[in-house]
C-alpha cells in the first residue's frame, strides 16, 4: 500500500497561520504528518476493511483507522464543530486505502447531505473529503447522488432502525452508467447508508462501486488488514 500523498502548496501555506495538529491528541505537527510520534506509535498496523451485503453481491469498504479514541474526537470536530479545514488531511490519509478495493475507478462520488443539512452545517463533510480524495487520485469529483428526503440522525438509532431510516432516501441524479465509482463517506457504522447509496448507483447503471471512509466504527463485521 502506497504512502499518503504530500500536502499541497496551499495546505502548507495555510499551516503558517493554522498549524497542522495531531489527529490523535491535537499537538502541533508538521504539515505532512497526521499524528505526533506518541500517537503514531500507538496506531495499529494496516487498515480497516469490511464487505457489506448487497442484493446482487457485496460492497467493499476500506478505512485508514477505527473510529475510536483521539481520532474519533478529531472526526467529531471535523463533522460537527466546523473544522472543515481538516478535510484535505483526512482525504490524504484515506487515499492509500483505495488500492485495497481492487477496482480501477472512473470518478469519485460521495454520500450527500440534504439541502437543509448543508445549510445547517455550512458544508457537506463527505463532499469535502471526496474532493480531496479525487484531487489526490487524479479523478473527477462527481455530484451524482442526492438525498431525496430528510432522515433521523443515524447515530441515535439501532441497526434495524438505521436501515429503515435511510431506505429510499438517496437517488442517483447524474450519468453513472458503465462507470466504476469510488463512493466516499466520513464514518461507516452499520453500513446502511453506504449500501443504500451504492444501490442507487447500481440501479442507475454503475458498473461497480467501492467505498472509502475516514473511519470504521468497531464492530463484528470489520477486520484489520496488513498494509502490504
Amino acid at each position: 500500500m502506497r504512502q499518503p500523498p504530500a500536502p499541497s502548496l496551499g495546505e502548507r501555506l495555510l499551516c503558517l497561520f493554522f498549524p497542522a495538529r495531531c489527529l490523535g491528541c491535537g499537538a502541533v505537527v508538521y504539515p505532512e504528518e497526521f499524528f505526533c510520534g506518541a500517537c503514531r506509535a500507538n496506531q495499529p498496523e494496516g487498515f480497516c476493511f469490511r464487505r457489506l451485503d448487497l442484493p446482487a453481491g457485496s460492497l467493499p469498504v476500506a478505512s485508514p483507522l477505527a473510529y475510536t479514541g483521539g481520532y474519533r474526537r478529531a472526526l467529531h470536530q471535523y463533522k460537527f464543530s466546523g473544522y472543515k479545514g481538516d478535510a484535505g488531511r483526512l482525504g490524504r490519509l484515506m487515499v492509500p486505502c483505495a488500492e485495497a478495493l481492487g477496482l480501477a475507478f472512473d470518478g469519485v462520488a460521495y454520500v450527500p447531505l440534504s439541502r437543509r443539512g448543508r445549510k445547517k452545517r455550512g458544508y457537506d463533510q463527505s463532499r469535502l473529503l471526496a474532493k480531496a480524495v479525487a484531487k489526490s487520485l487524479g479523478l473527477p469529483l462527481l455530484d451524482v447522488l442526492e438525498k431525496a428526503r430528510e432522515t433521523k440522525i443515524q447515530h441515535q438509532l439501532g441497526r434495524e432502525e438505521r436501515a429503515q431510516n435511510v431506505r429510499g432516501a438517496y437517488r442517483a441524479t447524474g450519468p453513472v452508467a458503465g462507470r466504476t465509482l469510488l463512493l466516499i463517506d466520513d464514518i461507516v457504522t452499520t453500513g446502511a447508508t453506504l449500501t443504500e447509496c451504492a444501490g442507487a448507483l447500481y440501479r442507475a447503471g454503475a458498473r461497480a462501486v467501492g467505498c472509502l471512509c475516514a473511519a470504521d466504527a468497531p464492530g463484528p463485521d470489520n477486520e484489520r488488514r496488513s498494509p502490504g
